[in-house]
């Protein structure tokens, strides 16, 4: 006699499935609140105003990031971070235009910003921080 038993249990895990199927609305919102909506606004002011200021915003980055002596860990990081890359964004491109070898160095002395609050990296924060201070002197005293 032969057994129907795996044909069967394929039948019931069949209809297990397929008593469990999920339907999808399609006129559900899909709209997501933005995380930050001051995020998108600009600082403004010329490049020699701009500059100071960022400077100044990646200096007390490297703070913010990691523990400090306490085993304490600052909040603000992100808000920190999103202040250098508004300020760089909004004084960037003129910079460009004036002084590219000065605009290639502090981009990437930003995108080293970037990475240590990623990497959580106090250390390339303050380093970053030094040299674009070093940067933006050069280019304010020529």
């Amino acid at each position: 006699m032969k057994s129907h038993r795996p044909i069967g249990l394929l039948l019931g895990v069949l209809l297990v499935l397929t008593g469990c199927s999920t339907t999808y609305d399609r006129t559900a919102g899909t709209t997501v609140a933005p995380l930050n909506a001051s995020t998108t606004t600009l600082p403004t002011g010329t490049v020699e105003e701009l500059l100071p200021r960022l400077v100044d915003a990646m200096l007390g980055l490297s703070s913010l990031i990691g523990p400090n002596q306490s085993g304490q860990t600052k909040s603000g990081k992100a808000d920190q971070l999103a202040l250098i890359n508004q300020l760089w964004n909004a004084a960037e491109t003129e910079l460009i235009t004036v002084d590219p070898v000065a605009a290639e160095s502090l981009g990437r002395l930003v995108d080293l910003s970037n990475t240590a609050v990623t990497a959580n990296h106090p250390a390339d924060a303050d380093k970053a921080a030094r040299f674009a201070g070093q940067v933006v002197d050069n280019y304010l005293n020529k």
